[in-house]
C-alpha cells in the first residue's frame, strides 16, 4: 500500500469535465474575473501536440463528456475544429461554452459539436450591452437563430447567471425562446465569480464534502491539471500534462492528496480559491446538465 491509499478513494483515471482551449477573450465584462491579480495568468493557446499526447497515452479514458471552456472564448482558437474532432475521436461527447459574439463567423465548427451552451446573461437590451462590452442582444439572436438552423446541429443551451433578477431574467429568457419557438433549453446558473467581487453570493455549508478530487479534473491550455473551474489561477495544481500522463498525476499528486486529506481533516481547506467557492462538486453540475438534455426525445 502506497502511503496514500488509506486516505483517498481512487478511480483510476479521472473525468476530465473541462479542456480550456484559450484563456484569451474578446470582451471585457464587467463581472468576469480574467483581470483579477489572484487569478491572472500568461494567455495562451492549447497546443495540439499537447492533445494529441493526452489521446494516444489514455488521458481522457475516464471520461464521457469533455466541455471546451473555462477562463476564455473557445471560439477564439483557430484550430477549434481540429480540436474536436481529436476529442470526439476518443469516444467522448464533446461540449462547448461560448459568450456567443462569434457564433455566426464559426458555423462550420459548432456543427461539430454535441453540446452547446450560450451565455445570454440578460434578456434586457440596456443590461445585456452593459454585461457584454457593447454588443446587442439583437445580433445575439440573429446569430442563435443562424446556429439553430444547423443540420446537423448540437444540443443548445441557453443560460443567464444569477446576478440580480435571476427569476426575471429566466423568465424572460424563457418567453423570448418560446416566442422564437427556440429548441432549446434555458436555465439560470450561480453567479460564479461574486464573492471574489463582493458581491452577495450563499453560504455554503463548510463542512460539505467537495467530490471534484475524489472524480474529476480541469485542463488548463497550457497542461496544468487543476481540482475544478474556480481554481482560475495557479493555487492548486496537481501537475502537468507535457510531462507527465494523466493516471499518473491523478494517482501521486502530493497537492491533490493534500488537498483530500485538508477536507476530511478540516484543515486549512477553507483557503483561496475554496473558501470563495458556493458550489461544492462542480462536476456533478455538468453531469446532471448533459443527462437532462440526452434524456430527452
Amino acid at each position: 500500500m502506497n502511503k496514500w491509499e488509506a486516505t483517498t478513494f481512487q478511480v483510476e483515471v479521472p473525468e476530465i469535465y473541462q479542456l480550456e482551449t484559450t484563456n484569451s477573450c474578446n470582451l471585457s465584462c464587467p463581472a468576469c474575473i480574467r483581470q483579477d491579480v489572484r487569478v491572472k495568468r500568461p494567455v495562451g493557446f492549447l497546443d495540439l501536440a499537447l492533445l494529441r499526447k493526452m489521446i494516444v497515452r489514455g488521458d481522457f479514458a475516464g471520461s464521457y463528456f469533455v466541455e471546451l471552456q473555462m477562463y476564455g472564448e473557445p471560439l477564439l482558437h483557430p484550430q477549434l475544429f481540429d480540436i474536436i474532432k481529436m476529442v470526439k475521436s476518443t469516444g467522448c461527447k464533446v461540449g462547448m461554452s461560448t459568450n456567443g459574439v462569434l457564433l455566426l463567423e464559426n458555423l462550420h465548427v459548432i456543427k461539430e459539436l454535441d453540446y452547446l451552451t450560450i451565455s445570454v446573461d440578460s434578456v434586457d437590451k440596456t443590461e445585456y450591452k452593459y454585461l457584454r462590452s457593447g454588443k446587442t442582444l439583437a445580433k445575439l439572436v440573429s446569430d442563435i437563430d443562424a446556429v439553430l438552423s444547423l443540420d446537423p446541429r448540437p444540443i443548445v443551451d441557453l443560460q443567464v447567471i444569477n446576478f440580480w433578477d435571476c427569476e426575471n431574467q429566466l423568465t424572460g429568457l424563457t418567453e423570448l425562446a418560446q416566442r422564437k419557438k427556440w429548441d432549446v433549453t434555458c436555465r439560470a446558473v450561480p453567479d460564479c465569480f461574486a464573492a471574489y467581487q463582493d458581491r452577495p453570493y450563499p453560504k455554503v455549508n463548510l463542512s460539505q464534502l467537495c467530490l471534484n478530487p475524489y472524480l474529476s479534473v480541469s485542463v488548463q491550455w497550457d497542461g496544468d491539471v487543476m481540482p475544478c473551474c474556480f481554481s482560475a489561477g495557479k493555487d492548486i495544481v496537481y501537475g502537468n500534462l507535457n510531462t507527465k500522463p494523466l493516471k499518473d498525476i491523478w494517482q501521486n499528486s502530493p497537492a491533490r492528496h493534500q488537498l483530500i486529506l485538508n477536507m476530511k481533516e478540516n484543515y486549512n481547506f477553507f483557503n483561496f480559491p475554496c473558501k470563495l467557492c458556493y458550489m461544492r462538486s462542480p462536476a456533478l453540475f455538468h453531469q446532471r446538465m448533459l443527462m437532462e438534455n440526452l434524456r430527452k426525445p
